[in-house]
C-alpha cells in the first residue's frame, strides 16, 4: 500500500477541534477492640473453585483479588492456579505454575509479584521457586532454594526480603535462607538452633521473626515447645522462653497489642485446645483460656475489630466445621457461626473489605480423602447509624457534593411545599459542624450538582417555586460564592448531569412544565469555555430517569417517565454525540437509583413501576452484553431512596417510600452474592434526601421529607468494622494532580499494619501490606492500583490509565482496615498532534488505522467520500479505542467497497 501526505493538511489537533486525514485503498492521502455481637456473624457460601484442593496457598493480591495456587487433589500435586474476585464472587483461571506442588509457601513481594517456594510433588521435595505476575497473569521461574524443603515457613521482612526457615527435606531442617527480589537469588543466613517443620513464623512489630514449636522428627507427633527469634539486621537467631505446651500444626497470630496468640495444634497428648500468649516486651508467656474445641491444622485470622477468628481444623472428634472468636479485651473465646462445610488444611484470607475467604481443604479423615473445591465467606459487621449535627435549614430535593477539601456542600432544595431555597451550607466531618456559605443566585430544587475537575460545583436547572429554570451557576470553594455560567438552552427539572471523561458535563432529559412533558434534548457544558452546546437528542424523551458513566466512557440512561413509566435504556457516546438503544429493563421504573459496581456492571434498585406502587426488585446491567438480569428482591419496595457504593464494594440503600409510607429502613446489596440483607435502620424515615460517602468511610445522610414534614436531621452510617483508629494506615502525602499515564505515589505510616493478620502457620495467608483503591467522586468508578514498590510507609503504583478525570478518593486498606481517604485530582488529558503509526486493509475488507496521542483522550471518527463537504454532512462512525496507553486504533467495517474514503478524527 502506498502512502501520500498532503503538506498543507498536516495532522494537528487541539481540544474541541477536528483533525482530518484521508485514507484511500489505492493510495493514502493524509489530511492531518470494638467487639461486634457474635450473633451477627455468619458464613455464606460463594462460588466454588474450579479445582478441588488441599494444602494449597492463598494470597491477597494488590488488586484485591485472591490467588490460590497448587495443592493436592487427593491423587496428585496440581499446578493449576485461580483467582477469586470479591467484587463478583467468581473464580477465573490464573494459568499453570511451572511445577506441580503442595506444602509450598506463597509470599506477596513489594513489587506486586507472588513468590512461590518449595513444597512437594509426588515423593519429591522441591527446591524450585517461581513468580506470579498479576499484571500479565504469567508464571516464571526464579532462583532455586539452597535446600529443597516443604512445611517450611516464609516471612516477608521489613526490608522486602523473604526469610524461609526450617521444613522437611529428607531430614528436618534448621537451615534458613533469604530471597532478594532485586536479584532473584537465595542466600544462606544463620541456621535456627533447633531443626523444625510445621512450626509458625510471625513478624513482630520490631521487625524480628518469632518462630514457635513445630516437629523435629524425633518423637512421633510430639510438638516442640522451643521458641526462637530471628534478627534480620544481625542475621542471627536467639532462643527465648519456651511455650508451656509443645505443639505443631498450631496457629500463631500477632495481636494489636503486640502479643502473640498461640492456639491449638498437636502435642504429645494429642490434639490440644490450649492457648497461650507471648509478650515480646519481656519474653514471658501467659496461659490463655482454652479454645472451645481441640483443633490442629486450623486457620486463625485477626479481624479488623481486633478479635481473632479460628475456623475448622482437625479435632479429637474428627474434622470440624466449628469456628470461634477470641476477644483480647476479655481473654475469652465465644462460639460464632459454623462453617457450612467441615474442613481442614484449608486457607483463610482476610479480604480488603473485612470479610474472610475460606477455600478448599478436605473434609474427612477416612480413605478416600474428599478434597474440597467449595469456598465460603465470613462476615461480622452489622452497620449502625448515629445522629450528627443537624442542617441549619430544613430541606429536601437539595443536592450534596463532596468537595476536594473533604467537606460537603449542601445547596438549595425546598423547605416546604414549593418554598424553594437559595441557601447553602458546608459540613465538616472533622469538626462535625455545619457552617453557612454563599447562597445560590437563584433559589432552586430538583436541580443537579456536579463537581468539576477545577474543584468548582456546577448547579443546573431546577424549579424556584414559580418557574422551571434554564440557568446554571458555579460554586467556587475558595471564596464560597456562586456565579452564573451561561444558560442551558432548555429549562428542566428531574434531569441528570454526568461528568464525561473529556471533562464536559452531559445534561439529559427532564421536564420543563407542570404538565410533566418529558424532554428529548441533551446539552453539554464546557467548563473550559463556560459555554453550553446541544448534543444528540435522546431516542426517548424522559424524566425521573438515571444516567451512569460506564467504565468505557459512555453513558447509560435508563428508565424514567414519559406518559408512562419506561423500560427502555440507551447509551450516549461522547466521541460521536450519538445515542444508541441498548437492552430494555425487565421492569418499567422511575425515581429509581443506579450504582456503578466495581466490576463495571450497573445495579438498578427499586423505583416506581407502571401503576405507581414502589418496586422491591433490582436488576443488573452488563455493558459487555448490553442486557439486564434480575437479581434478588430487596427487603422493602421503595422509591426516592438513596444508594451509595461503600468502600467494601457493597451498595447501601437507605430510606425512600411507597404509597403512603416513608421508610427509615436500610439494606445492603452484595455483588459477590447478588443478595440484599437488612442493616440497621435510620433514626428518621425519609425520602428525597441525600447520601454522601465521606473520606472517613462513613455515609452522611441529610434532610429529606417524611409525610408532610421536611427534615433538618442528619445521620451517619458506619459499616461496623469496629477497628481502633490507632490501627488504621495513615496517608501523609499523595500525588495530586495526577496525570493519566503517570504513577501515583503515596507516603504515610502503618502500611504494614498492626499484624500479619493471619495464622503464621503452613496455611498462612497474611494481609499486612497496602491494597490501594482509587475511586471517582462523580462516577463511583473504582480501580485497585498495582504497585511497583511498597514499604511500611510508602506506595508507588504502575502508570494509571483508563480512569475518568476529576476528583477521586485514594484509600489504603491494610488487614481489612481502610485509611481515611485522601482526595486526588486526576487531570484532564490534553490532546496533542497525533502521529499515524499504521493503516491497512484487513482481510475482511474493512479498513484500520492507528495513531498515538495523550493517554486517556477521547476521539471520534467522521467519514465522507467528498472531503469538500462541510463537517455537518460527514458521517459519524464511532469512537476510537485506546488499545494501550497512548495508542489508539479505529476499524471501519463499512470501508469494503474499494472506493476512497476520507476520515476526520476529533476530540469532542
Amino acid at each position: 500500500m502506498q502512502f501520500a501526505a498532503s503538506p498543507d493538511r498536516a495532522m494537528k489537533i487541539s481540544h474541541g477541534h477536528f483533525v482530518r486525514f484521508a485514507l484511500a485503498f489505492a493510495a493514502l492521502a493524509l489530511n492531518s477492640y470494638f467487639a461486634q455481637p457474635t450473633e451477627a456473624a455468619s458464613w455464606v457460601t460463594t462460588s466454588p473453585m474450579t479445582t478441588a484442593r488441599q494444602n494449597h496457598t492463598a494470597t491477597l493480591l494488590p488488586d484485591d483479588k485472591v490467588l490460590v495456587a497448587g495443592g493436592y487433589n487427593g491423587t496428585n500435586a496440581v499446578a493449576s492456579a485461580e483467582v477469586y474476585d470479591p467484587a463478583t464472587g467468581v473464580w477465573t483461571s490464573a494459568g499453570l505454575m511451572t511445577t506441580n506442588r503442595y506444602y509450598h509457601t506463597a509470599t506477596l513481594l513489594p513489587n506486586g509479584k507472588v513468590l512461590v517456594a518449595g513444597g512437594k510433588t509426588g515423593g519429591v521435595t522441591l527446591s524450585s521457586t517461581e513468580l506470579f505476575d498479576p499484571a500479565t497473569g504469567t508464571w516464571t521461574k526464579t532462583g532455586p532454594l539452597n535446600f529443597a524443603r516443604y512445611f517450611h515457613s516464609a516471612t516477608l521482612l521489613l526490608n522486602g526480603q523473604v526469610l524461609v526457615a526450617g521444613g522437611y527435606g529428607g531430614n528436618v531442617l534448621s537451615s534458613a535462607e533469604l530471597y532478594d527480589p532485586a536479584t532473584g537469588k537465595w542466600t544462606a543466613t544463620n541456621a535456627m538452633s533447633t531443626p523444625r517443620g510445621n512450626h509458625t513464623a510471625t513478624l513482630l512489630r520490631n521487625g524480628r521473626v518469632f518462630v514457635a514449636g513445630g516437629w523435629d522428627g524425633v518423637i512421633t507427633n510430639a510438638g516442640l515447645a522451643s521458641v526462637e527469634l530471628y534478627d534480620p539486621v544481625a542475621g542471627t537467631w536467639t532462643t527465648t522462653n519456651a511455650m508451656t505446651v509443645g505443639r505443631q500444626s498450631h496457629a500463631a497470630t500477632l495481636l494489636p497489642n503486640g502479643q502473640v496468640l498461640i492456639t491449638g495444634g498437636s502435642s504429645s497428648n494429642g490434639i490440644t485446645n490450649s492457648a497461650e500468649l507471648y509478650d515480646p516486651a519481656n519474653g514471658m508467656w501467659a496461659t490463655g483460656k482454652p479454645l472451645t474445641v481441640t483443633r490442629s491444622y486450623h486457620t486463625a485470622n485477626l479481624l479488623p475489630n481486633g478479635q481473632v477468628l479460628v475456623a475448622g481444623g482437625d479435632s479429637a472428634g474428627g474434622i470440624t466445621n466449628s469456628s470461634e472468636l477470641y476477644n483480647p479485651a476479655t481473654g475469652t473465646w465465644t462460639v460464632t457461626g459454623a462453617l457450612n462445610t467441615k474442613r481442614v488444611v484449608h486457607t483463610a484470607t482476610l479480604l480488603a473489605n473485612g470479610k474472610v475467604l475460606v477455600a478448599g481443604g478436605n473434609r474427612n479423615n477416612t480413605t478416600p480423602v474428599v478434597d474440597l473445591s467449595s469456598t465460603e465467606l465470613y462476615e461480622y459487621a452489622l452497620g449502625s447509624w448515629t445522629n450528627t449535627t443537624s442542617l441549619s435549614t430544613n430541606r429536601t430535593e437539595h443536592t450534596a457534593t463532596l468537595l476536594a477539601d473533604g467537606t460537603v456542600l449542601v445547596a438549595g432544595g425546598r423547605a416546604s411545599g414549593a418554598n424553594s431555597l437559595s441557601s447553602a451550607e458546608l459540613y465538616d466531618p472533622a469538626s462535625v459542624t455545619w457552617k453557612t456559605t454563599g447562597p445560590l443566585n437563584a433559589a432552586r430544587y430538583g436541580h443537579t450538582a456536579t463537581l468539576l475537575p477545577s474543584g468548582e460545583v456546577l448547579a443546573v436547572g431546577g424549579y424556584n417555586g414559580l418557574s422551571y429554570l434554564s440557568s446554571a451557576e458555579l460554586y467556587d470553594p475558595t471564596n464560597g460564592t456562586w456565579r452564573d455560567t451561561g444558560s442551558p438552552a432548555t429549562p428542566r427539572i428531574r434531569h441528570t448531569a454526568t461528568l464525561l471523561p473529556n471533562a464536559k458535563v452531559l445534561v439529559t432529559g427532564g421536564t420543563t412544565n407542570s404538565s410533566g412533558v418529558a424532554l428529548l434534548s441533551a446539552e453539554l457544558y464546557d467548563a473550559t469555555t463556560r459555554t453550553w452546546t446541544t448534543t444528540g437528542p435522546l431516542n426517548n424523551a424522559r424524566y425521573a430517569h438515571t444516567a451512569t458513566l460506564l467504565y468505557n466512557g459512555t453513558v447509560l440512561v435508563a428508565g424514567g417517565f414519559n406518559s408512562g413509566t419506561l423500560t427502555n435504556a440507551e447509551i450516549y457516546d461522547p466521541a460521536t454525540g450519538i445515542w444508541t438503544p441498548t437492552g430494555a429493563l425487565n421492569l418499567a421504573r422511575r425515581q429509581h437509583t443506579t450504582t456503578l459496581l466495581p466490576d463495571g456492571k450497573v445495579l438498578v434498585a427499586d423505583g416506581q413501576g407502571k401503576s405507581n406502587p414502589s418496586l422491591s426488585n433490582s436488576e443488573v446491567y452488563d455493558p459487555v452484553t448490553g442486557t439486564w438480569s434480575s437479581t434478588n428482591a430487596m427487603t422493602a419496595p421503595r422509591y426516592n431512596h438513596a444508594a451509595t457504593l461503600l468502600p467494601n464494594g457493597k451498595v447501601l440503600v437507605a430510606g425512600g417510600g411507597n404509597i403512603g409510607a416513608f421508610y427509615s429502613s436500610a439494606e445492603l446489596y452484595d455483588p459477590a452474592t447478588r443478595k440484599w440483607t437488612a442493616t440497621s435502620s435510620m433514626t428518621n424515615s425519609r425520602l428525597s434526601h441525600t447520601a454522601t460517602l465521606l473520606p472517613n468511610g462513613k455515609v452522611l445522610v441529610a434532610g429529606g421529607a417524611t409525610n408532610t414534614i421536611v427534615l433538618s436531621g442528619v445521620e451517619l452510617y458506619d459499616v461496623g468494622l469496629g477497628f481502633d483508629a490507632s490501627w488504621q494506615p495513615q496517608i501523609g502525602t499523595v500525588t495530586s494532580p495526577l496525570k493519566l499515564g503517570d504513577s501515583l505515589a503515596i507516603t504515610g505510616s502503618q502500611f504494614r499494619g498492626v499484624s500479619g493478620g493471619s495464622g503464621g502457620n503452613s496455611q498462612d495467608s497474611p494481609t499486612d501490606y497496602p491494597v490501594v483503591q482509587l475511586r471517582s467522586l462523580e462516577s463511583g468508578q473504582t480501580l485497585f492500583l498495582s504497585p511497583t514498590n511498597w514499604s511500611a510507609n510508602s506506595f508507588a503504583s504502575t502508570p494509571i490509565n483508563r480512569f475518568p478525570p476529576g476528583y477521586a478518593l485514594v484509600t489504603v486498606f491494610v488487614n481489612g482496615i481502610p485509611s481515611t481517604s485522601s482526595v486526588v485530582n486526576v487531570s484532564v488529558p490534553i490532546p496533542t498532534a497525533p502521529k499515524l503509526i499504521d493503516a491497512k486493509t484487513l482481510t475482511n475488507g474493512s479498513f484500520q488505522f492507528a495513531f498515538t496521542n495523550s493517554v486517556g483522550v477521547i476521539f471520534g471518527v467522521l467519514t465522507t467520500t467528498n472531503v469538500a463537504w462541510p463537517l455537518t454532512n460527514w458521517t459519524a462512525l464511532g469512537g476510537v479505542t485506546e488499545i494501550s496507553p497512548g495508542q489508539f486504533q479505529f476499524t471501519d467495517p463499512q470501508a469494503t467497497d474499494g472506493g476512497q474514503r476520507f476520515y476526520t478524527i476529533r476530540s469532542p
